[in-house]
């Protein structure tokens, strides 16, 4: 009978092990504007795409948060870094784009970070 309820027992276990597992990857991260109203406005939106203006005060950082597919337009020469990655240097006028994407970035220049992002909704159909 003990090694019968350890069994059990130890089953139990693994199950909310697991459980906690999926959920916490479950989670989804909220948009960059819940994330951080203070950093990220909304521009302008529709049913294809939401602009966001970044402004990203001199050592400031934000909490981690999600985009969907974007091109970003920068405003400002920049330099951000996410955790203990490289710094990444962005120059005025650059363009860049990515698929969906999430991070947490902390401005370490000396300035002011300002972009623009497009967000892509969706898929549109050509007619």
């Amino acid at each position: 009978m003990t090694g019968r309820f350890a069994a059990i027992t130890l089953a139990l276990v693994i199950a909310v092990f697991a459980a906690v597992a999926i959920a916490q990857t479950s989670q989804t991260l909220p948009d960059a504007v819940s994330a951080d109203r203070k950093t990220y406005s909304v521009e302008f939106e529709n049913d294809i795409v939401r602009v966001l203006r970044v402004r990203l005060a001199p050592g400031a950082s934000t909490p981690r948060h999600a985009h969907a597919a974007y091109c970003a337009i920068e405003i400002s020469d920049s330099s951000l870094k996410e955790g203990s990655g490289p710094v990444s240097e962005s120059k005025a006028g650059q363009v860049f784009c990515g698929d969906a994407t999430s991070h947490a970035p902390t401005n370490v220049g000396k300035a002011v970070a300002e972009s623009i992002v497009v967000e892509f909704k969706g898929r549109q159909k050509v007619r």
